[in-house]
């Protein structure tokens, strides 16, 4: 049966009960190619060995896994989508790449492999049970939870009809481990309880102990320290005693994070030591190899020995492909802090809140809710199809004859804290806080121009004025003189209280429009028609919203005075169902010819994204300008 890499969230577990160079099954394969590779071995036949070798190494070694992999595509003088072999063969070629951890290349690959699975008869179930978990797992890795949670739910659905027990309790076990990232324990309890039933059924050990892994683990997190460590010892010991070495370190690891956890320095020490030569014998720069260093720097950490920790976290960045972004940072941050690096520390903490979403934390585990509900409506039916597809499965299983490899298992690791957020949000996010930051110092700007002209040139005018009528000159000249002053000084105070920011303490959005716009018409002798309609008070606005709008609003018709045609204005504004809809009209010609739509537009697109708002804008025989912001948003964020 081909094993598909089944790797989420922190660390890939590479587990063989026998070391490369003394496994029976490799040595037999070799053998078979040494002797009969020159003797007309059919194509098929010899593909078939090089894709048994790739699935052996693809527990041990990655590079010998692609080696045999590539061996096996060359036989093929193009690709051969109806064979089971040159699917398997790409099975195991996207399964290096998830191992060096190219997920993007891997996640493709998997889509392309269920793709032309699907259409051999008879279809093989199981395989695309198992590949559409591996994608699932994939786009984990690349942050996209909807993809995640549609291939999880995929796997489920062939997984029932194959009825194959290993596939299930794998399946089981990935979606035990997603809740457990998730922080929701007791259904990483169950699943990892339904995973061990169906690996002890069919006497998969391998399967067998990680699903006792993620129990372990989750009764770690729920404060059950004496039952974790029992199960992770009893573990450790069994494996030892089969001589499955990595499989005794895969349940090491956990077993050191719950004394951790459980605060127990004493008891982490005496089994690091006691374990060590296992530790050593771990092949460097293996996937287990890299989740015991990550192990060990969070124990310095916590043991205070901090230099030790970042010494191991800054010497092994292909650690990242192994943790999780938020926990390398947090650890990375709180060492440095321990060693007075303040500056490192408060950017690496700023690396790993950026991946905050409470929102889609929320969305997210409602769709795993109800995951998990199916999965529990459907756990008689899997028996059923079982059996119903016993002939089925006879048959995808006559495709795979040949020398049955010894156990071959790839499993996950679990301890996550804090699961990683889509870049698009953290880009989003940066871009709100660029936004803000921008119209924070244009209002400041504005606070400031305010007071000088204020203070300073309306003063300095109104002086003058007193100057003018004290001295000795004619009373028509003076008077002349004192009103074009006196018109300056309203001029420039009228300037002013238009910088100044708004007040709506005792008036709202549509009053403080029609007051602006009546302004404008005195001050430009241009026509403005302003229409307005709310299916509710108009103080409904939040103060932002309104605030913003305001500006916003300033900002379109300064746009029109500055580039079209001396004309008429028409603006309406409705208020329905939570939206709030702005439309403004100018039929006047668009004088515009700039490439791009200078300072004012990019302020109005500024203010529009800190309320969650949108603009579309159409230059024709007419500008129309259109803006939407949804107030639901905004009152609950008040």
């Amino acid at each position: 049966m081909v094993r598909n890499v089944f790797i989420i969230f922190f660390y890939l577990i590479i587990c063989i009960g026998h070391t490369v160079g003394s496994n029976p099954g490799i040595d037999s394969l070799k053998q078979v190619l040494s002797v009969k590779v020159g003797k007309n071995l059919p194509q098929e036949r010899l593909a078939e060995i090089y894709l048994m070798l790739s699935e052996e190494y693809e527990s041990a070694n990655p590079d010998s896994l692609i080696f045999f992999t590539e061996k096996g595509l060359e036989l093929y003088d193009k690709p051969d989508y109806k064979s089971w072999i040159y699917l398997r063969l790409l099975n195991s070629k996207a399964t290096y790449f998830y191992s060096e951890g190219n997920f993007d290349k891997a996640k493709s690959l998997y889509l392309e492999l269920l793709k032309y699975a699907s259409l051999i008869e008879p279809r093989d179930y199981n395989f695309e049970a198992t590949v559409s978990m591996s994608a699932g797992v994939s786009y984990r890795k690349l942050g996209m939870t909807d993809s995640t949670l549609f291939y999880y739910n995929k796997a489920t659905d062939l997984g029932k009809i194959s009825g194959d027990k290993s596939t299930l309790s794998s399946i089981y076990y990935n979606i035990g481990a997603m809740y457990f990232a998730r922080e929701r324990y007791n259904d990483a309890l169950s699943n990892a309880e339904t995973a061990a039933k169906y690996a002890a059924e069919v006497e998969d050990i391998n399967m067998y102990m990680y699903a006792r892994i993620l129990l372990a683990s989750a009764y770690s997190r729920m404060g059950k320290f004496a039952e974790a460590s029992e199960i992770l010892k009893k573990n450790v010991e069994d494996a030892l005693k089969k001589n499955f070495t990595l499989l005794a370190m895969s349940s090491f690891s956990p077993l050191l994070s719950t004394y951790q956890l459980w605060g127990k320095k004493d008891s982490a020490r005496i089994y690091l030591s006691k374990y060590e030569k296992y530790i050593e014998a771990i092949p460097a720069g293996s996937p287990t190899a890299l989740e015991m260093l990550g192990v060990r720097a969070s124990l310095y950490n916590w043991m205070g020995e901090h230099k030790k920790s970042l010494d191991i976290l800054l010497g092994n960045p292909q650690m990242l492909a192994q943790i999780s972004y938020d926990a390398y940072n947090r650890l990375l941050a709180h060492n440095y802090e321990a060693l007075g690096d303040y500056k490192n520390a408060f950017k690496r903490i700023q690396e790993a809140y950026a991946y905050g979403d409470s929102l889609m934390k929320t969305r997210v585990n409602t769709e795993m809710s109800e995951l998990n509900a199916k999965l529990n409506l459907n756990a008689k039916e899997l028996e059923i199809s079982r059996l119903e597809n016993a002939h089925a499965r006879q048959k995808a299983a006559n495709l795979r004859i040949g020398i049955y490899m010894g156990v071959i298992i790839v499993v996950l690791s679990i301890i996550v804290l804090i699961l990683q957020h889509k870049r698009k949000i953290q880009r989003k996010e940066s871009e709100l806080i660029s936004a803000k930051r921008y119209i924070d110092g244009l209002e400041n700007e504005r606070k400031r121009l305010a007071k000088d002209l204020h203070d300073g040139v309306c003063s300095d005018l109104l002086g003058v004025i007193m100057q003018i009528k004290s001295n000795d000159v004619s009373d028509e000249q003076r008077d002349k003189a004192v009103c074009m002053l006196e018109d300056i000084r309203l001029g420039v105070r009228s300037i002013s209280h238009e910088l100044m920011p708004p007040s709506f303490q005792f008036t709202d959005l549509d009053e403080m429009l029609c007051n602006y716009f009546a302004k404008t018409e005195r001050q430009t002798g241009i026509h403005i028609e302003y229409k307005s309609h709310s299916d509710k008070d108009w103080n409904h606005i939040p103060h932002k919203v309104g605030y913003e709008m305001y500006r916003i609003v300033q900002e379109i018709i300064s746009n029109f005075l500055k580039h079209g045609d001396n004309s008429s204005i028409f603006i309406n504004m409705i208020q329905e169902k939570e939206m709030l809809e702005l439309t403004v009209k100018h039929n006047g010609v668009w004088k515009d010819n700039e490439k791009s739509e200078g300072i004012g537009m990019r302020t109005i697109d500024d203010r529009l994204k800190t309320i969650g708002g949108e603009y579309f804008i159409s230059k024709g025989n007419e500008v129309v300008l259109q803006i939407t912001v949804n107030l639901l948003g905004n009152i609950a964020k008040g």
